[in-house]
């Protein structure tokens, strides 16, 4: 499979000189190797809830307040749109499931958790294109397909931040909605997951995160790519392919 890059575009980092976008790409050859390890992180959140009653109104967790701040940033209201982080956390703190049925899903939501950092992940045979980027949307070119949603649900402003690759917006507000066009489903092997900050309060958790993942994923001996970073010294970074591409 070709090349795919990573970019932070200029526009991005004027915005948000904090941004710090982490990247792991790993290849899966049966969804059933993770069932322990799911298992297994599961029974953490019961700590997580912990964490989170100590600190009232959730809003005020780090791992929440500094994306509230971010989506103000992008004429979006942190209230109607919740960051994955929040949305999850919010779930957790409720006592409800956030198990979702797919095992790589259920994985980077329970490293999401765990870590305070939002998570998520493509399936590389999905990507078209050469580079993938996190620029600012462009209302009258770009399309988006929510995952699970209507597109007119998720409207695209000047200053809203996606991820991007051509036209197609693989991720809405950051981290908050993912495409319907490149999401993990049960058949995915060929998987990427990326972890971002825009704070400097939580700058060291995508890269925390991510390496955690890989070592759940090297104990299994699943093939993982080195933890990639991109940020305001080093705007690019190589997503695929993996060793054994």
């Amino acid at each position: 499979m070709s090349q795919l890059t990573f970019r932070i575009d200029q526009h991005i980092l004027q915005r948000f000189p904090d941004i710090k976008v982490a990247a792991l790409a790993a290849w899966i050859d049966s969804p059933g190797q993770l069932t322990g390890l799911v298992g297994e992180l599961t029974s953490q959140l019961p700590s997580v809830v912990e964490r989170i009653n100590g600190s009232e109104p959730i809003t005020q967790l780090d791992d929440i307040a500094v994306w509230r701040q971010s989506y103000g940033a992008m004429s979006v209201k942190p209230s109607k749109f919740h960051s994955s982080i929040e949305a999850l956390l919010r779930r957790v703190k409720k006592g409800d499931d956030i198990a979702t049925g797919l095992p790589v899903v259920d994985l980077y939501n329970l490293i999401s958790v765990i870590h305070g950092t939002p998570m998520g992940a493509y399936d590389r045979t999905k990507l078209t294109g050469d580079e993938m980027v996190l620029r600012l949307a462009d209302p009258d070119g770009d399309r988006f397909n929510p995952l699970g949603g209507r597109t007119e649900s998720f409207p695209l402003n000047a200053d809203l931040v996606v991820h991007a690759i051509d036209r197609d917006i693989l991720c809405w507000g950051f981290n908050s909605r993912d495409s319907a066009i490149s999401c993990v489903d049960e058949s995915s092997q060929q998987i990427i997951f990326m972890s971002e900050s825009a704070s400097q309060i939580t700058s060291d958790r995508p890269v925390a995160g991510l390496e955690a993942l890989a070592n759940h994923l090297s104990a299994l001996d699943i093939a993982v790519s080195p933890v990639a970073l991109a940020d305001a010294e080093q705007t690019t970074l190589d997503l695929w392919p993996l060793g054994n591409d």
